[in-house]
């Protein structure tokens, strides 16, 4: 069994006995601006910690990242509106462009929604699903809950952080501690963090003018939850997951939408994100020979194609061979006789 199967099978014994989970592992327009113009740029000294009206604790850690001094070999073309790429293992940015840019992040914002939820929570705790937390738009992703349904956090984050379910995500905050207490959390969080230019009204990241954040600060939460939280690092690098049914749930048959997993061998998640307002979203994890890259890709043109180049670059110039294809040489012009 994975390391997933393990974590929930044990937080689901606050419920009833829970089977082993069947996984299938992954294996694997806005005008670029240079990563030379982009170095020049230096994160802001973090502030203290924000005192905690919600009564939740956060994660207080420096996460930041700065920019090399030298330009990149070869530098990437991203078709985004914002987009960065940190090494979280050195603390270098590698590339960015508009990366201090506040924009709507969709679903990416899960990944805070997450940390709030991990940093409280026992995996273990059985949450009763609200009608409360069940008013979606029909077009919300979904895991299917029921008013009723019993599920464990770990079960809830599963669903939240695979198949990005706007139902778990406000069963995690309403049926716990209630959407207000939880989202002051989040923002709370956000700003233990340093992300000073992020800002969220819910657990969901729907579009709305006081829910931003940036792809620095994207890539600051996306680095704090991996490194802190190895249930998180399981999922979602998870490409297809059952939750079995138990006494107080149906079944949930989980396939993971982010395609990176699917398509770049060294990818392992991390979260995937669309709104009308937003665009294409995605946070791309890689890892090689024990090295992880961290990519951020906001309102961006085919989001998995341009997360996998950017990532397999990164390795590239940090002496790795890619693991790309190469590109087709152009046919030769006819000569004239």
């Amino acid at each position: 069994m994975s390391r997933l199967g393990w974590s929930l099978a044990a937080a689901g014994a606050a419920l009833a006995a829970v089977p082993a989970l069947v996984l299938l592992r992954g294996h694997g327009p806005t005008a670029p601006v240079g990563g030379v113009a982009a170095a020049t740029v230096t994160p802001a000294p973090k502030q203290a910690a924000p005192a905690v009206i919600s009564g939740l604790r956060v994660l207080d850690e420096d996460f930041s990242f700065t920019a090399s001094p030298r330009a990149p070999r070869n530098p990437p073309v991203v078709h985004a509106a914002a987009s960065i790429l940190v090494d979280p293992d050195t603390g270098r940015i590698l590339w960015q462009q508009s990366a201090r840019t506040r924009l709507a992040p969709a679903s990416t914002v899960k990944l805070l929604t997450a940390l709030v939820t991990l940093e409280n929570f026992d995996t273990a705790r059985a949450v009763t699903v609200t009608p409360d937390a069940l008013q979606l738009e029909w077009d919300e992703s979904k895991m299917g809950l029921q008013p009723g349904n019993t599920l464990t956090i770990g079960e809830l984050l599963t669903g939240l952080l695979t198949v990005s379910a706007n139902d778990a995500a406000n069963a995690l905050a309403d049926d716990t501690v209630g959407m207000t207490r939880f989202v002051e959390a989040m923002n709370e969080q956000a700003l233990a963090l340093g992300l000073r230019d992020t800002h969220v009204v819910s657990p969901v990241g729907l579009d709305d003018p006081a829910t931003y954040s940036t792809a620095y600060d994207l890539a600051v939460l996306a680095s704090a939850d991996v490194e802190h939280f190895p249930l998180l690092r399981d999922i979602v690098s998870t490409q297809y997951t059952v939750l079995p049914a138990t006494a107080t749930h149906p079944a949930f048959d989980l396939n993971n939408i982010n395609l990176l997993l699917r398509m770049y061998p060294a990818a392992t998640g991390i979260k995937t994100g669309y709104t009308g307002n937003a665009g294409g979203c995605e946070i791309g994890m890689a890892e090689r020979d024990g090295h992880r890259l961290i990519d951020v890709i906001l309102n961006g043109d085919y989001v998995y194609s341009t997360s996998k180049r950017l990532l397999d670059w990164g390795f590239t110039q940090e002496g790795l061979p890619s693991q790309l294809p190469p590109s087709p040489s152009p046919s030769p012009s006819p000569q004239a006789h």
